[in-house]
């Protein structure tokens, strides 16, 4: 009985061992190099949060909000640049001084795999980070840690969503982009 139950364990543990082998295989036949339908530029909306808390209104006043605004760059190369824009805008609409941060990560992308349905998600390597406040650009902040994802839709080559996700585990968000209109210059005009 004993000898069943091992030659089992051992049959099932082998066919699990295969079956990640050909699994294996098989992602890696999937999987593609660069995607140059992320060639380009890519911007989300303002991202727009009440800070109407007791607390809030104390520092801020009343009616301020937190804007957030996410762009990506991504050259030819696969070469990218991920900046996120964070300010407090005040009641009358002004940008709240020394309210600004920004965050920019160079990114390398590589290749992709289908994720689920239409979604096909990117490897992204960072390659640097850093937090820089336009109203003191003596300090910066290393970013040291930072995971980026990135995500494009087979069926929307207009859309793409972007995972931010900070080590120190505060802050993380996905925020969606859109393809960003050609300016003139862009077609040598």
């Amino acid at each position: 009985m004993l000898n069943r139950v091992l030659s089992a364990c051992a049959f099932a543990v082998l066919a699990f061992a295969m079956n990640g082998t050909a699994s294996a295989q098989n992602s890696s036949h999937e999987s593609q190099s660069f995607s140059r339908a992320l060639v380009g530029s890519w911007k989300s909306a303002p991202d727009e949060m009440p800070l109407s808390s007791a607390f809030d209104e104390s520092v801020w006043g009343p009616r301020a909000k937190s804007v957030r605004t996410v762009e990506l760059q991504v050259d030819a190369m696969g070469h990218g640049t991920l900046t996120v824009t964070k300010k407090v805008i005040d009641g009358h609409g002004r940008t709240v001084k020394a309210s600004t941060s920004v965050e920019k990560a160079q990114l390398t992308l590589g290749g992709s795999h289908r994720a689920v349905a239409t979604r096909v998600e990117h490897d992204v390597t960072v390659t640097s980070a850093v937090r820089t406040y336009p109203d003191d650009p003596s300090y910066k902040w290393d970013l040291a840690g930072l995971r980026v994802a990135v995500a494009s839709f087979e069926n929307d080559g207009n859309t793409v969503e972007v995972r931010f996700e900070p080590a120190e585990g505060t802050g993380a968000f996905w925020q969606t982009l859109r393809r960003a209109a050609a300016s003139k210059t862009d077609h040598g005009s």
